[in-house]
């Protein structure tokens, strides 16, 4: 009893299975999560040092340089960057895929360790964040205090830090929270100057009797033989009016003079460096954020669960969403399994075309799902997502799965048919019979997509879920085949041969067109035979031109997509105060909030210690905008359209220095700062600068970039003091006390924390009045305390305004400056043609270099492993052919279809104007598994014509004719199978579009081609194998 003869007569261990797939397939289907693409980013740890008061150069000098030449020795480091501002340094580095995203930051935090007696003093303990896909908040929330609520953003901001965050991190699957948009309240005891100096005090003075008389001293225990006590000074005040009674000084006549003698005592805002817009108004952000290993959706059910239950418990506070993901993923899936559900009907029709038979062709449609349940089940074992690529490898497989069924189908039913068996032997004996060829044509398919599985960086780890789920489902489909269909063909093919109406209409499908088909493919093979070098000419040439063609089709690492979702990065003038940004980002909300099929908006604006979700680095100057659209279904333009048009708007506001406009995933990876980034690296801040704006306007000359921005100009202004050395020392000053007590008159010393019960404690800061400090003219009288007594600032030296960088910018431990380029659409390497020539006569000075970098230096890595890739999976072709064959020179003509279908696949590009990218290689790597199956039939029909003795010129010809159906056939059912894909049915497919048009190219060109030339290619081989033998 064979295998199939087993399981067929003992119908109950097949039927249980079917039951078991199709229960473990839905369930499966329904807990995968959902996602837009796959986690692709690589390993990246930020650390981020904060120290009050020191300049972006200090930053630069004596924190960054440090940390990122003992970050650069770890082990798997890609690159280090840092970026440098006043107060604060971010250094970044990103690592290997190979490196686990713990393994990176256990060792970051030991380096750390290792040098912080390196560091400087006053630096803030270094705060460390793992960067992945999971960083990209899943949700952001605008809090803003309701009418009539008493409330107001600080007091929202309070409730958000102390407990609107920790109900929020009690949610399921919510991995941190992070909250931005100023209004931080602080105590300040703001000092006044004149006051100040008829009490004959100093500002140092003030700060430490505040610091002195506003705090509680553990004084230990007081411990008898019947009590234990603890002993403590109470000093603390509890209120403001107990802050006005601290003593700070004597007067002349000997009184006493308090705080509230020289300084007005009140809650404020800390000066804000960032704020935050919802929808338009001000308000304060809020990020939830999934942990690494958690997954987008599970953590939306959770907050769609328990965030209404929140809200109740603060009905003064709004809580709207501004920004989330949700939308795009859900409307994106369901465009994808409509799409799947249309691909199933499209080539289950092409099929009942083709066959002419109602049974059969329901027989291969009942596969499907089979095919499908058993996949899904295997994706959760991998803990795979329902995304756009795992959902594209879904509908990709239809056209291909079909071909097992209707391969064991026709057999069972030729035994049944022709042969005159009964239909449980005909079902037993006709599978059993083509079980090995069905699978040999299964595994040539699959054996190339072995390779992308493996390749590593960016490109397997897109690719790797999309070649994995497409090889599960042809692997099951074959099984399916030999399992589920001879189990219920008795049922289905039993009956009477005589075809009904609607059968015999569609027979004359077959008649008409597949007959003449048979006929001009007959007569083009006979020409053909005759004159055999002319027709490898002409295919030849045929190659040959679409290759120097090819060019014209333009590269891309990931197409760009309309995602609904665009952001506007902007720049306003060097030196703006936040205040004048916030009055520009409003007239920038004004234009964005009359667009048709806007849904929201949020805008932020500087950045906050700690908080990297909202963006690290950013200045009081730069803000970025999201603004969410109706998906490209529901308007009338495209997202490009939106951008051009709000690009010009924005431009004719004032004070705008840059804005960039582009779409949500304008870069395929989030480590891509832009589509086109000119990195010039050298160490003179005055020659780079010089050298990047000469980049920057011949950029700006480029068609199809659409703005050009970089990262920091040499154009702000510091206020330098100039220590007079010899004077200082007259005082008994150093510069480093000097320092220290303009940075208390400035910026304001921080003298001691206030504490009110059932509250945070609010920092208290002694400072002088803003309008005896905040000009530069006002510093000359600033009085600095000295062992001769208070001495203005002017006699102790110089105040200078200078030119200094915005921001400063490392790569590998070099300073660099980027100059960045955005597009629409048109193809990177179209764009870097053109940067390449208006740059080729840019003169560089000695020790400066330029190079390519973002998606340009990203696509040539991953172009060149997929190049690998391709060679690889033709060599395992070749292999695994030449034991099918019993023969060494069979594998070549049959994998001659390869090169006539890359002639499609190029076409293809060309006609529909998709550009080539991974996808698109992706689709040349699968098109060689697919093309060589109608070669094997061809061939292996014809070897089996010449054993029972056909002359070489009847075999060919007897093949064609026998074959051209099944072959058309099969071609048509993938073909049909892609059309969703490549016709991009559903929101993001832009991305993988090219993928189909590659497939649906090569396959339609390479089947109507090899259907001449494999049989031309077979007699050239056949007859020099004939001379070689002959001779031998």
């Amino acid at each position: 009893m064979n295998f199939v003869e087993n399981y067929v007569k003992r119908p109950h261990l097949i039927t249980a299975f079917i039951f078991l797939v199709v229960a473990l397939g839905a369930i499966s289907f329904k807990l995968m999560p959902l996602n837009l693409f796959p986690d692709a980013n690589c390993p990246v740890i930020t650390v981020i040092v904060y120290q009050p008061g020191a300049s972006a150069k200090d930053m630069e000098d004596k924190v960054a340089r440090p940390i990122e030449k003992e970050l650069g020795t770890i082990d798997l480091v890609r690159k280090v960057t840092s970026v440098s501002n006043d107060e604060i340094a971010a250094i970044s580095v990103e690592f290997e895929y190979e490196k686990s995203l713990d393994a990176a930051a256990t060792d970051v935090a030991n380096t750390l360790q290792r040098i912080m007696w390196k560091l400087p003093k006053g630096i803030l303990p270094p705060q460390i964040f793992k960067v992945s896909d999971a960083t990209i908040p899943v949700v952001t929330l605008a809090l803003t205090p309701k009418a009539g609520s008493g409330l107001d953003l600080a007091k929202v901001r309070q409730l958000a830090e102390n407990e609107i965050k920790e109900d929020l991190l009690r949610i399921p699957n919510v991995a941190d929270v992070e909250v931005f948009g100023g209004y931080t309240p602080e105590v300040y005891v703001v000092v006044d100057k004149v006051k100040l100096h008829r009490y004959n005090l100093s500002l140092p003075q003030i700060i430490r009797a505040v610091e002195a008389q506003n705090l509680n001293i553990p004084n230990g225990l007081i411990i008898n033989s019947q009590n234990q006590y603890l002993l403590k000074v109470a000093g603390e005040k509890k209120v403001i009016e107990g802050l006005k009674g601290i003593v700070v000084g004597k007067g002349e006549n000997g009184g006493l003079v308090h705080l509230k003698d020289v300084a007005n005592i009140k809650i404020l805002y800390k000066e804000r460096q960032s704020l935050f817009h919802g929808n338009g108004k001000k308000a304060i952000g809020v990020n939830i954020l999934r942990s690494p290993k958690g997954h987008v959706t599970t953590t939306l059910a959770s907050l769609g669960k328990y965030l209404p239950k929140i809200e109740k418990k603060y009905p003064g506070i709004k809580f709207e969403i501004v920004d989330t993901q949700k939308n795009i993923i859900e409307t994106s899936i369901s465009n994808l399994v409509d799409s799947l559900r249309d691909a199933i009907m499209m080539t289950v029709l092409v099929i009942l075309i083709y066959l002419a038979n109602v049974r059969m062709s329901a027989l291969t449609a009942i596969s499907i799902p089979f095919v499908y349940f058993m996949t899904f089940a295997e994706m959760k074992l991998l803990n795979y997502e329902l995304n756009i690529v795992t959902l594209t490898a879904v509908i990709l497989a239809v056209g291909l799965l079909v071909d097992d069924a209707i391969v064991v189908i026709e057999n069972i039913e030729r035994h049944y048919r022709e042969l005159g068996k009964p239909i449980h032997k005909a079902a037993i004996e006709g599978t059993q019979e083509i079980i090995l060829a069905d699978f040999a044509g299964t595994y040539t398919t699959v054996i190339v997509l072995v390779p992308i599985m493996f390749i590593g960086g960016y490109v397997q780890k897109i690719l790797r879920p999309l070649s994995t789920v497409l090889a599960l489902a042809l692997l099951n489909s074959f099984v399916i085949s030999v399992t589920v269909i001879p189990l219920f063909a008795p049922s289905f093919l039993r009956g009477k041969k005589e075809k009904n109406r609607f059968e015999k209409i569609l027979e004359l499908f077959d008649a008409y067109v597949i007959g003449s088909a048979r006929k001009f493919y007959v007569g083009l093979l006979d020409v053909g035979l005759r004159h055999r070098l002319l027709f490898i000419l002409v295919a030849f040439l045929l190659l040959m031109v679409s290759r120097k063609l090819m060019p014209l089709t333009g590269r891309d690492l990931m197409p760009p997509m309309d995602t609904g979702i665009l952001k506007v990065h902007f720049e306003t003038d060097t030196d703006t105060s936040l205040e004048e940004t916030e009055r520009i980002l409003r007239k920038m909300e004004d234009i964005i909030a009359k667009q048709d099929g806007l849904i929201m908006f949020d805008a932020m604006v500087g950045s906050e210690p700690g908080v990297i979700s909202f963006g690290k680095g950013r200045t009081p100057q730069m803000g970025l905008i999201t603004a969410h659209f109706v998906d490209r279904f529901h308007r009338k333009e495209s997202l490009w359209d939106i951008e051009d048009r709000l690009r010009k708007a924005f431009k004719q506001i004032p004070g705008i220095k840059y804005v960039d406009v582009y779409d949500f995933g304008a870069t395929p990876l989030s480590s891509i700062a832009a589509p086109i980034d000119i990195m010039i690296s050298g160490d003179d801040p005055k020659v780079l600068d010089k050298l990047a704006r000469e980049v920057e306007r011949r950029l700006l000359k480029v068609r199809g970039i659409t703005s050009v921005s970089r990262t920091w100009t040499l154009d702000k202004n510091e206020v330098h003091f100039v220590v007079d050395m010899h004077k200082a020392a007259v005082y008994g000053l150093s510069p480093v006390e000097i320092s220290s007590q303009m940075a208390a008159a400035v910026k304001g010393g921080v003298a001691s924390v206030f504490r009110i019960p059932g509250e945070d404690g609010y920092t208290i800061r002694v400072r002088y009045a803003s309008d005896q400090r905040d000009y530069v003219n006002k510093l000359k009288t600033l009085m600095i305390q000295s062992s001769l007594g208070p001495v203005p600032l002017r006699e102790l030296g110089q105040i200078k305004v200078v030119k200094t960088q915005t921001t400063i910018t490392h790569q590998n431990y070099r300073p660099t400056v980027d100059v960045y380029g955005y597009r629409s659409t048109m193809a990177i390497t179209h764009l870097q043609r053109q940067i390449d020539r208006v740059l080729k006569d840019l003169k560089l000075p000695p020790g400066y270099t330029i190079s390519k970098e973002g998606e340009v230096k990203k696509m040539k890595e991953s172009f060149g492993r997929l190049v690998k890739a391709l060679i690889f999976a033709i060599i395992l072709l070749y292999f695994s052919l030449v034991p099918t064959f019993k023969s060494w020179i069979h594998p070549f003509t049959i994998m001659a279809a390869i090169p006539l279908a890359m002639i499609g696949a190029i076409w293809g590009l060309l006609i529909v104007g998709r550009h080539g990218c991974m996808p698109a290689f992706m689709g040349m790597i699968l098109l060689a598994g697919i093309v060589v199956n109608n070669s094997i039939l061809l061939i292996d029909f014809a070897e089996k014509a010449l054993e029972k003795g056909a002359s070489l010129r009847e075999a060919l010809e007897g093949a064609v004719k026998i074959r051209v159906r099944p072959i058309l056939m099969t071609a048509s059912a993938t073909i049909v199978g892609m059309i969703p894909i490549a016709a991009q049915w559903a929101v993001g497919l832009e991305r993988l579009s090219p993928l189909a048009v590659v497939a649906i190219g090569g396959l339609a060109v390479s089947t109507l081609l090899t259907l001449v030339y494999i049989p031309i290619l077979y007699s050239i081989f056949h007859d020099v194998k004939a001379k070689f033998t002959k001779s031998a």
